[in-house]
């Protein structure tokens, strides 16, 4: 044995060679200031890697998990998923080792932590969305989202947990449908049919060029322009 790291060329019952080699590598390691003590193992583990999160799973109000598998950024700045990557899904199902949007942890059924507030002033009809789009309430419901891609990043959990557990990080948008009253301006044409439960009425220029207007019971005014 030479040097300030030795090698050996022939072991010692579990004392193998190769094992002495990763131990004097973890020495030079730690001495040298970089404190990594599990070399490559360490950077290959932790490193981050695309994924295109595929559907979600309500677990609490505004808060989801989520189904993923690898992807990799082609030269045309498009993406393909990775033969026999990285997924989420595992013995039981595809969220066995779901992803986590951090942006939705302290979420509640009233506040997101985008700072958005979704009471009082909150637009009626209108829900945080899963990334990707759609929402769902109760636990256990699921989301079809559409093409999203984020960077996932594998995290130490609590000490005792044997799960490795994945995170990304993005902003949820805010979508649905407005309740509040709606008039929409058409030209030319025959009275318009008001869909079933409208809650709005049309006002249109009908085919006898008369400004007109049909309500949501279809009753229709024609404007007195004289």
């Amino acid at each position: 044995m030479t040097g300030q790291y030795p090698i050996i060329e022939r072991g010692l019952g579990l004392l193998t060679p190769d094992l002495w080699r990763r131990i004097m590598n973890m020495l030079r390691n730690y001495e040298e200031g970089t404190r990594d003590e599990t070399g490559k193992l360490s950077s290959t583990i932790n490193k981050p890697y695309l994924v295109e999160l595929t559907k979600a799973k309500c677990i609490d109000p505004n808060r989801y998990i989520y189904a993923w598998r690898q992807v990799v950024l082609n030269d045309d700045n498009s993406w393909s998923v990775v033969t026999d990557g990285k997924t989420s899904t595992g013995d039981t199902d595809d969220y066995d080792f779901a992803a986590v949007n951090l942006i939705e942890i302290a979420n509640t059924s009233t506040f997101t932590s985008a700072g958005v507030s979704m009471t009082g002033s909150y637009p009626s009809g209108w829900t945080m969305q899963a990334m990707g789009g759609g929402s769902c309430s109760g636990t256990g419901c699921e989301v079809s989202i559409g093409d999203v891609i984020v960077m996932l990043t594998r995290v130490s959990g609590r000490n005792t947990e044997t799960v490795p557990r994945y995170v990304f990080s993005a902003v949820n948008e805010h979508d649905g449908i407005c309740n509040t009253t709606a008039l929409a301006v058409t030209d030319g044409i025959d009275t318009p049919a008001i869909p079933a439960e409208s809650t709005y009425g049309y006002i249109y220029i009908g085919t006898d060029g008369e400004p007109k207007f049909i309500d949501k019971d279809e009753n229709v005014v024609t404007f007195d322009t004289t």
